[in-house]
């Protein structure tokens, strides 16, 4: 797909002894979004969004692609964020500002638009100091309000950048991996530093290159990196109440951390499993920095990952899905309940809608504050049909729970995870157990096909545990029962 960005200047910053102006120009073809305020920490900002434009830029294939797309950015009534996806379609980068950040100069208009951020911007915001008052401005014309210095005239020039659909669905496949739940934690930014500066300090040539974070009952969490066995223990840390490592590779995608730890009061991870994304949030004051990465470097989230598919599969119409989007539109930020609240529909039905809008880039979830936040990616008119056309292996696991092939031997709630249910079941000869959480989102599954002994859960679940989980439906409504089929 194309997407055509216009622009009536280029974003700039200009620089004085005394002021700084740093001025965003904003997409032409979108709908109007305008910020201005006063930056209270001008350094923060500064290593933040150099932050930010590694991750958009960073490309860890063997054959680097042509394009960077601009990032997004959003105005709420409480927050402004960028987001971005790098060029090799691994990494997600969320930077959002609470108001407190600013001192706000004028009435915002809110919304989402895309910003010009180029090479030459980068070396004008590495200039930024905080001797100098700087001041933060989105708005068509990236130089509405002049400062001491001489701005020039703008300028009206336009780009189409050709993406990939594999990059565009990789983007909204970001989305599901927030949503679902992931086990976190809290490390001390100090840890998390000298685990990145160590492998960066010893590098190897050759594979195996993998990070392990392991979880002991009893035990601080630890992180273990290959192919050296160095232990890193994360202090005041707890593991919960049993083990498991879960083992994620392309760590050198966490160098971009080095400009940010420094700066955070807190850091959360989030993990999900073996060879699934994993994501890092950073708190710095009133700016929290998100990184989300893939399994690994040069996993395609489009095709591999397959998180959608352990997403809650409750059919709903297009009449829910507007009046949930219309909510959003409205309150701009909402949690689940407070959608129910507003819409009527129930929780199942709010949760597909949402997941439904995330999917197709017109809402999104926000980690930090555990809300859904309207945002359009694109101000073009997708083909979601093909896009995102479903799934082969749900038709197939559609097919076998519909036709008899699956046979539940158990649902029950969890013994060891609270608020899980676990379901045993027989699918075309193989043995399946799945468990689902209180929202019907896949948390684990295993199978005995070859497909998952092959990958795991790295690239989706297979069409046998996706029956399983289709079979067991009807006895999900209430997690506390338990129902025991022979």
């Amino acid at each position: 797909m194309q997407v055509a960005l216009a622009y009536e200047t280029q974003t700039q910053v200009i620089n004085d002894l005394n002021s700084s102006s740093m001025a965003f120009a904003t997409n032409v073809q979108r709908q109007p979004v305008q910020f201005r305020g006063r930056v209270v920490d001008p350094i923060l900002m500064r290593q933040l969004m150099l932050a930010t434009h590694e991750v958009i830029i960073g490309d860890y294939r063997e054959s680097p692609r042509a394009f960077v797309l601009d990032p997004v950015i959003t105005v709420h009534p409480d927050e402004l964020f960028f987001e971005a996806f790098s060029t090799d379609g691994s990494s997600y980068v969320r930077l959002s500002a609470a108001n407190e950040a600013f001192e706000i100069e004028r009435e915002s208009i809110y919304g989402t638009t895309n910003i010009d951020f180029t090479f030459a911007l980068r070396s004008a915001i590495e200039t930024m100091r905080s001797s100098r008052r700087t001041h933060f401005t989105i708005g068509r014309s990236g130089f509405a309000v002049q400062t001491t210095t001489n701005l020039g005239t703008a300028s009206h020039f336009e780009q189409k950048v050709d993406l990939p659909d594999s990059w565009v669905k990789g983007f909204l496949q970001v989305q599901s991996a927030l949503t679902m739940a992931a086990y976190s934690f809290h490390v001390r930014p100090v840890d998390l530093l000298s685990v990145i500066r160590y492998f960066m300090d010893t590098r190897v040539r050759k594979p195996p290159t993998g990070m392990r974070y392991v979880f002991k009952p009893g035990e601080a969490i630890s992180v273990v990196l290959e192919p050296w066995e160095k232990v890193f223990f994360l202090k005041d840390t707890a593991s919960g109440d049993y083990a498991r490592t879960v083992r994620v590779w392309g760590r050198r995608r966490l160098e971009v951390l080095l400009r940010v730890l420094p700066y955070a009061d807190k850091v959360t991870i989030g993990v999900l499993g073996r060879g699934l994304p994993h994501f890092y949030i950073c708190r710095c004051g009133p700016y929290k920095f998100t990184l989300v990465l893939s399994g690994w470097a040069k996993n395609d989230w489009s095709s591999t990952s397959a998180l959608d598919l352990l997403a809650p599969q409750t059919p709903i119409d297009g009449e829910a899905i507007a009046s949930v989007y219309n909510a959003l539109i409205t309150h701009y930020a909402l949690k689940p309940a407070e959608v129910e609240q507003h819409t009527l529909l129930n929780a199942a039905q709010s949760e597909a809608a949402l997941f439904r809008l995330c999917r197709e880039g017109r809402a999104m979830y926000d980690p930090v504050s555990r809300r859904y936040r309207s945002r359009e990616l694109f101000a073009e008119k997708l083909d979601w049909q093909t896009l995102l056309a479903p799934d082969l292996r749900i038709q197939q696991g559609q097919q076998l729970a519909q036709s008899g092939a699956v046979t539940l031997h158990s649902v029950a709630p969890s013994e060891t995870r609270k608020h899980e249910i676990r379901i045993l079941g027989s699918v075309a000869g193989h043995e399946t157990l799945v468990a689902v959480d209180r929202d019907s989102r896949v948390r684990f599954a295993q199978c005995d096909c070859n497909f998952f002994r092959e990958h795991l859960m790295s690239r989706g679940p297979c069409e046998h545990i996706l029956a399983t989980r289709f079979a067991a439906d009807p006895y999900l409504t209430n997690l506390d029962r338990v129902s025991i089929m022979e």
